[in-house]
């Protein structure tokens, strides 16, 4: 059976989007107005925080997304995530249930 990944370490511009809903009603979170972070870390190491990009409210509610760099994933593994929103200095909600994305290591490139 193939193994399943859904990121390759070094790639640029792979997109990840994210609904965020009410753990009660599971609607849509307006994001408007407030700031959004990816929350990662690789492998077990150190806490990475990346602004997302809010899509438009009116036609995505509740949807943010992030385009990894190259430089975000180095190496294979396990990514485990969450998001955090932040509507003015007090107001601090993170997301109750974490994802879990594999990360695989690209294949070397051809010998000339």
């Amino acid at each position: 059976m193939p193994n399943h990944y859904d990121l390759v370490a070094g790639d640029k511009a792979t997109l990840l989007r994210v609904t965020v809903q009410d753990a009660a009603t599971n609607a849509p979170i307006d994001l408007t107005g407030k700031t959004v972070q990816l929350r990662y870390s690789l492998n077990a190491g150190g806490t990475v925080e990346k602004s997302m990009t809010l899509r438009n409210q009116v036609s995505f509610p509740g949807q943010a997304e992030y385009t990894f760099l190259a430089a975000d994933l180095t190496t294979g593994g396990t990514l485990i995530g969450e998001v955090r929103l932040q509507d003015g200095l007090s107001d601090q909600l993170t997301s109750v249930d974490q994802f879990h994305l594999s990360v695989k290591m690209p294949l070397p490139e051809p010998v000339p």
